[in-house]
C-alpha cells in the first residue's frame, strides 16, 4: 500500500509539472514556472524509475531495506541533520553580521528571522520529543 501511494505521488509530480510547462506555453507564464514543471517531471520520473526497480528487483529492495532499517544508518542521518542544522545557524549568523556591516539591512533582517525561526523550531521540537520520550 505505501509503495502504491509513493508511486502514485510520483506520477502526480509528472502530471503537475506537464500541467506547469503547458501553462506556460499557452498563458505566457514567467519562465519561473516552466523550469518548475521541468524539475517535477524530472523528480517524477526519477523517483518512478526508483520505485519500479524497488519493485521489480528483489535484491536491491533487500539492500534498500536493511538500509533503511539500519540503526547506524539512522544515526548518521540524524547526526547529518544537526549538524546541517548548527552550520545553517552559524551560517546565517555570520551573514546577517556581514550583511548588516555592508548596509544590507533588508537582506540581514531576513537572514536573522531565518536564525529565530529555526531555533524557534528547535525548541518547539524538543519540548514535544521530551514529552513523547
Amino acid at each position: 500500500m505505501k509503495n502504491n501511494r509513493r508511486i502514485f505521488l510520483s506520477i502526480f509530480w509528472v502530471l503537475l509539472g506537464i500541467g506547469l510547462c503547458i501553462a506556460y506555453f499557452v498563458t505566457k507564464l514567467d519562465e519561473f514556472w516552466n523550469s518548475l514543471g521541468v524539475a517535477f517531471i524530472a523528480v517524477g520520473i526519477v523517483q518512478l524509475i526508483r520505485w519500479g526497480r524497488y519493485m521489480l528487483n528483489p535484491e536491491y529492495r533487500e539492500k534498500m531495506e536493511v538500509e533503511s532499517k539500519d540503526e547506524r544508518n539512522r544515526y548518521l542521518a540524524t547526526k547529518a541533520w544537526a549538524w546541517a542544522g548548527y552550520l545553517f545557524v552559524l551560517i546565517c549568523a555570520i551573514a546577517c553580521i556581514v550583511l548588516h556591516i555592508l548596509g544590507q539591512n533588508t537582506l540581514s533582517l531576513v537572514t536573522s528571522s531565518g536564525v529565530c525561526l529555526l531555533i524557534l523550531l528547535y525548541w518547539v521540537s524538543y519540548l514535544i520529543l521530551k514529552r513523547k520520550y
